[in-house]
C-alpha cells in the first residue's frame, strides 16, 4: 500500500455515509445487481441493529456506467456530496481511473470485485480495500494448478496490457517458485497478426501445459489458434478467471479441446443458502454473484468505524485488519457488534466464511474454484483451493 502527498483531510460528522458506485446495467447486468442487493441488505441489517455512532449509515448510489469515464464522473459528485467511504467501482479499470480523485480527497474507497494486481503498488495512502483476492493469489493458485499437473515445465502466453503483463509475470514468478520451468512467456495484442506470431512462438516449444493470462475475447481465441497450430501435440490448457465466461461473440472451443481446457477463478457464488435467501429479500432476482464481497465491505467498513469511534476514513481503515483476523468469530454486524459490547476483538468472518484483510487492505487469504468445461461448453466447478493462510 503506497503513499502520496496533498490528500485533503476529511471531517468527521458522526455519522457514517456509504456511496456505491456500482454497474446498473449495460455489460454486466447480472453482477450489478447482486452488488447493490448485498449493500443495501448490509446497510439495512446494521440500521436495524443501531446504526453506527448512534446514528443510521445513510447509503448514495450512483451507477458505474460502461465506461471509466462515467465511473469517474459518479465518483467525483459521491465525494462533492460528502461520503466517507464508496463501495465500488467494480471494473478494475474503472477503479484504477478514479482511486486517485477519491485518494486526493481522502475518501475511502471498498470495491468487492476489482483484481487488478496495478492496484497492490497505487499511491492509495490507505485508502482502499479490497474484500477480492488480488490477482497475486490467483497467479499463485494457477501455479500450484500447474504443478498438479505433473508437467515439469509450461509455456506462459499473455494478453499485453496493463492487466495482462503484471499478472503474467506473478504467474510466471510463481511456477518458478514451485519448480516448474517456463519455456518461454510470450506476449500478445488483441488482433490476427500479434496472435499469430504469438501462436509460432509457443508451438516452438512443444509445450505439454499452456497458462493462458487473457480475456472473454482474447482468451478462446489464442486458444484455439494455439491448438490449431499444435499438430499431434496436444497441450492441455490452464486458464485465468477471466476466460472462464467467453464472450458471447467468441468461437466456442472444438469437442476434442474443450475437455483439455482447465481454470482458477475467485469465488463467486454464495455457499451459504441462507445469505442467499436474506439476499433475495432486496431483490429476489439477485443471483449472488460476489454479492458476498460487497457485503463484507459495507460491514467492514461500518465495524471498522464502530471499532475506532469515528467515521474518519483513514481511522476505519486502519482498523479493518485487526477487526477481521485474531478476534472472536462473528458474521454480520449485529453479532460483531455484541461482541464489541462486551469489549473483546471482533473476527469478523462474512457469510462465506473467514475475510482476513491484511494492512495492504487485501484479503490475505483466498477460496478458488477449480472450474472445467462441459461438452456443451458451460464452465463446470470441479473442486475449491485455498491459497494463503488459513
Amino acid at each position: 500500500m503506497a503513499t502520496t502527498d496533498s490528500v485533503a483531510q476529511p471531517s468527521d460528522d458522526g455519522t457514517l455515509v456509504l456511496g456505491a458506485v456500482l454497474p446498473r446495467g449495460g455489460v454486466a447486468p447480472e453482477l450489478g445487481a447482486s452488488l447493490r442487493a448485498a449493500v443495501d441488505l448490509a446497510v439495512s441489517e446494521i440500521n436495524a441493529a443501531g446504526g453506527v455512532l448512534g446514528q443510521p449509515v445513510k447509503l448514495i448510489v450512483r451507477d458505474e456506467g460502461d465506461s471509466a469515464a462515467s465511473a469517474l464522473v459518479a465518483v467525483q459528485e459521491l465525494d462533492q456530496l460528502g461520503v466517507d467511504a464508496i463501495i465500488g467501482p467494480a471494473s478494475s479499470v474503472n477503479l484504477l481511473t478514479t482511486l486517485g480523485a477519491t485518494v486526493s480527497d481522502g475518501v475511502l474507497t471498498c470495491s468487492p470485485t476489482a483484481s487488478a494486481l496495478s492496484l497492490d503498488d497505487f499511491p492509495d495512502n490507505g485508502l482502499l480495500l479490497r474484500t477480492v483476492p488480488s490477482d497475486s493469489l490467483q497467479a499463485t493458485a494457477i501455479a500450484r494448478v500447474v504443478e498438479q499437473s505433473g508437467s515439469a515445465s509450461a509455456t506462459l502466453v499473455y494478453l499485453d496490457d496493463a492487466y495482462g503483463r503484471p499478472f503474467a509475470e506473478a504467474t510466471a514468478a510463481a511456477m518458478r517458485a514451485n519448480g516448474t520451468t517456463v519455456a518461454a512467456s510470450v506476449g500478445f495484442k488483441a488482433g490476427a497478426d500479434s496472435i499469430e506470431a504469438a501462436v509460432s512462438a509457443v508451438v516452438e516449444t512443444s509445450p505439454q501445459v499452456v497458462v493462458v493470462i487473457a480475456d472473454k475475447s482474447t482468451g478462446p481465441a489464442i486458444i484455439s489458434a494455439i491448438d490449431d497450430a499444435s499438430g499431434a501435440t496436444t497441450p492441455t490448457y490452464v486458464v485465468n478467471d477471466a476466460v472462464r465466461r467467453p464472450d458471447a461473440s467468441a468461437a466456442p472451443f472444438g469437442r476434442g479441446l474443450i475437455d483439455r481446457i482447465s481454470g482458477v477463478s475467485p469465488l463467486a457464488y454464495p455457499v451459504s443458502n441462507d445469505f442467499l435467501s436474506s439476499l433475495r429479500t432486496t431483490d429476489r432476482d439477485a443471483t449472488g454473484l460476489f454479492a458476498a464481497n460487497a457485503y463484507d465491505c459495507v460491514n467492514l467498513i461500518a465495524l471498522a468505524a464502530r471499532a475506532s469511534e469515528t467515521t474518519n476514513p483513514f481511522a476505519i481503515s486502519a482498523n479493518v485488519p485487526a477487526i477481521s483476523d485474531g478476534g472472536f468469530s462473528c458474521r454480520d454486524f449485529a453479532q460483531c457488534s455484541a461482541v464489541l459490547d462486551q469489549g473483546r476483538n471482533p473476527d469478523y468472518d462474512g457469510p462465506d466464511g473467514a475475510v482476513a484483510i491484511d494492512t495492504n487492505g487485501v484479503p490475505s487469504a483466498a477460496i478458488f474454484e477449480r472450474f472445467t468445461f462441459d461438452a456443451n461448453g458451460r464452465d463446470v466447478t470441479t473442486g475449491l483451493l485455498t491459497v494463503g493462510p488459513v
